[in-house]
């Protein structure tokens, strides 16, 4: 597949993920936020969320943060992020956060463009901090920045588009929207956190 068909897919995948007929972009709250430094949750925290899809709950408790590589344990099995929007990216990026250090402080407009390598394997992503927005799930009500994340497969036709809701109060995401070349449609709200 040409490199013109594939951004003009995943500019496709870009603009039905973002399409979101249940909100009137009128009804969206924009506050104000202040560049916000990487942060994680604390050791010990408990976050519970939910899949919108299927209602299945999902725990994760977090570890130790070590730089920006964040520790924690999804479902009872270990795991590892760099950012709550990039937790794929932890294999083969220093805890420093290679390039992902750059997107920090977040805030509107600013975005990062980087290649990752598992093995043979080759991805083209680029992060955005697109908005921010007053966002509430049956956690709470929390004041996010919305981070769009594009992943491309280099010889490949594999795609995907991802939002993440990170709330600066929190260190984490307290909603996610994914949608992949392959069909998978993924779509979480947090439902619960306690320190």
């Amino acid at each position: 597949m040409s490199t013109k068909r594939r951004v003009l897919r995943t500019a496709l995948a870009c603009s039905l993920l973002l399409a979101l007929p249940h909100l009137a972009w009128a009804d969206i709250q924009r506050p104000l936020l202040s560049p916000s430094a990487f942060s994680a949750p604390k050791a010990g925290a408990r976050l519970v969320y939910e899949d919108l899809a299927n209602g299945r709950k999902s725990r994760a408790v977090f570890g130790r943060t070590q730089g920006m590589r964040t520790e924690f344990r999804w479902d009872g099995k270990p795991a590892v992020s760099l950012t709550p929007f990039c937790a794929d990216c932890a294999q083969g990026i220093a805890a420093d956060g290679g390039p992902l250090a750059s997107l920090y402080p977040l805030q509107v407009g600013k975005g990062i463009k980087f290649t990752r390598r598992k093995g043979q394997l080759v991805w083209d992503d680029d992060i955005l901090v697109t908005a921010t927005e007053r966002l509430t799930v049956p956690a709470g009500t929390f004041d996010t920045f919305i981070v769009r994340r594009r992943s491309q497969l280099r010889d490949g036709e594999w795609w995907a588009v991802q939002r993440n809701w990170y709330a600066p109060s929190l260190g984490w995401s307290v909603k996610f929207e994914g949608k992949s070349s392959d069909g998978r449609i993924q779509s979480w709200q947090l439902l619960e956190w306690w320190e």
